[in-house]
C-alpha cells in the first residue's frame, strides 16, 4: 500500500526549498530578530526553541547574539543548510531533525517562537493542539511563545483568490497563488506556480486559518494564557486589517 504524503512534506523539497536555499536578506532576518527578542521580552540569558525552524536563519541569528537556542525541523535537507549557516557564522546552535507534533522536551525552555506562517500545517485539528502542547510542556513556568502568522483578521481583508507577484526581492521569477477558501473547515488550500527562465513548477499548501479568538483558544487547551497580540514587526496592537499577528502567550 503506497503511503499518503502530507503536504508540507513536499513543499519543501520542491521550489519553495528551492527559494529557501537560496536565502534571505540579512536585513530582513536581523530586523526579524529584533522583533522576536523584543516581543518575547528576552534579555540573552534565556534559552530558546525554534519550531520549525526551516534553513535556521533566526536560530542562528540567536545564536550570534548569545542565546542558547535550539532549532527543530522535520526537512534534513533545510537542516543541513541551517548547519553550514551556522558554521559559517562561527556559532554552534543545537538543530534536531524532528516533527513537531511529537515534542519531547520538558520544561527546558524559556521562551519558544514559531515564525512565519508555519502553525496550523496539519489536516486534523488534533495535531495542531499537539504541536501547542508539545511546546507548553517544554516550556518552564512563566515561559513564552510567540506565533507569527495569518489569521482571518488579515486574510479576510485583502483575500484574492488569484494573486500574481514576484517570489524574491530580485525579481527573477514570477509567482503565481490560487486560492480556495473552505469556510466549513476554515482551512486556505493553495495551488502556487512559479514561473521561471527555465520552467514552470507548481507546489500545494493547505494552511488552517484561525481567527484570533480560535488560536487564542487552541493556546488555552494547551496550558497557555495572558494572550498579548501585536502586528508583526511592530510595537502596536494588533487590529482587524494588521497586514500580520504575532501572538505571544505565556505558559
Amino acid at each position: 500500500m503506497t503511503e499518503t504524503r502530507e503536504w508540507w512534506q513536499d513543499f519543501f523539497q520542491g521550489p519553495w526549498g528551492d527559494l529557501q536555499a537560496r536565502g534571505y536578506p540579512p536585513e530582513k532576518t536581523r530586523a526579524e530578530v529584533d522583533f522576536i527578542t523584543s516581543a518575547l521580552s528576552l534579555d540573552g540569558e534565556e534559552k530558546v526553541l525554534d519550531v520549525p525552524c526551516g534553513i535556521g536563519r533566526h536560530t542562528v541569528e540567536l545564536a550570534v547574539r548569545g542565546f542558547d537556542v535550539v532549532g527543530l525541523d522535520f526537512n534534513g535537507s533545510a537542516l543541513e543548510l541551517a548547519r553550514k549557516a551556522a558554521a559559517d557564522s562561527e556559532v554552534s546552535p543545537q538543530f534536531v531533525e524532528q516533527d513537531m507534533r511529537a515534542l519531547d522536551w520538558d520544561q527546558e525552555f524559556d521562551a519558544a517562537f514559531s515564525f512565519f506562517s508555519s502553525f496550523g500545517y496539519f489536516e486534523d485539528e488534533t495535531d495542531n493542539l499537539d504541536v501547542a502542547r508539545g511546546v507548553a510542556r517544554a516550556l518552564r513556568p512563566g515561559g513564552r511563545f510567540l506565533i507569527d502568522t495569518h489569521v482571518t483578521e488579515t486574510v479576510f481583508p485583502v483575500f484574492q483568490s488569484r494573486h500574481w507577484g514576484w517570489f524574491d526581492e530580485s525579481h527573477s521569477g514570477r509567482l503565481l497563488e490560487e486560492a480556495q477558501w473552505s469556510i466549513a473547515t476554515g482551512r486556505c488550500d493553495s495551488e502556487w506556480t512559479f514561473v521561471e527562465e527555465n520552467g514552470i513548477r507548481t507546489s500545494r499548501s493547505s494552511l488552517r486559518i484561525y481567527s484570533y479568538r480560535e488560536l487564542c483558544e487552541l493556546l488555552r487547551a494547551a496550558g497557555f494564557s495572558d494572550f498579548q497580540g501585536l502586528q508583526t514587526l511592530s510595537d502596536e496592537p494588533f487590529e482587524l486589517g494588521a497586514k500580520r499577528l504575532s501572538l505571544v502567550a505565556r505558559k
